[in-house]
């Protein structure tokens, strides 16, 4: 077991559950279920917390990764700064949820304004966590690859690693 092993492993959880969350939260409002809108909270917060552990793992997995043959470093570097952004919007988004959960816990009256910004925010975070999947796919799986990435490999093949 190496450290992309542990990337793979760990860089699902942020991408299914934030979908999972964000649908059970949108759900939970629509239908007024409080006990759904708390499970979307907390499988956001959970998603978030699993972003930025999938984020740690992902410079030594980085690293595994360019020391294969025939990897496209350039995909590898694109891939990380798109991931960085999107590990701090899923970090807001946990962090909201968790406010949310305080939030009802204590029965504050501005609840449903930090609800629909976690929501707004949680959606975000899901296309974001889908792209981000899309690109780091991209490094091993040719199958993703469209004509523009396969222009991104070519003009950036000669550049050097940001390391």
């Amino acid at each position: 077991m190496n450290w992309a092993y542990l990337h793979l492993v760990f860089n699902h959880f942020p991408i299914i559950g934030v979908i999972i969350g964000t649908t059970l939260l949108a759900t939970g409002m629509i239908f007024k279920n409080q006990g759904v809108k708390i499970s979307g909270l907390g499988t956001i917060v959970f998603a978030s917390l699993m972003a930025i552990i999938a984020y740690l793992t992902g410079d030594p997995a980085g690293e595994v990764m360019r020391g294969l043959p025939d990897i496209a470093k350039s995909l590898i570097s694109r891939h990380e700064n798109i991931a960085t952004i999107g590990m701090y919007l899923m970090a807001t988004a946990g962090l909201l949820a968790a406010s949310s959960l305080y939030s009802i816990w204590k029965k504050d009256k501005s609840i449903r304004l930090l609800i629909l910004i976690t929501l707004a925010f949680s959606l975000i975070s899901a296309c974001a966590m889908v792209y981000i999947g899309r690109t780091g796919g991209q490094i091993r799986h040719a199958e993703f690859r469209n004509e523009a990435t396969k222009r991104y490999i070519i003009e950036h093949q000669n550049d050097k690693d940001e390391d």
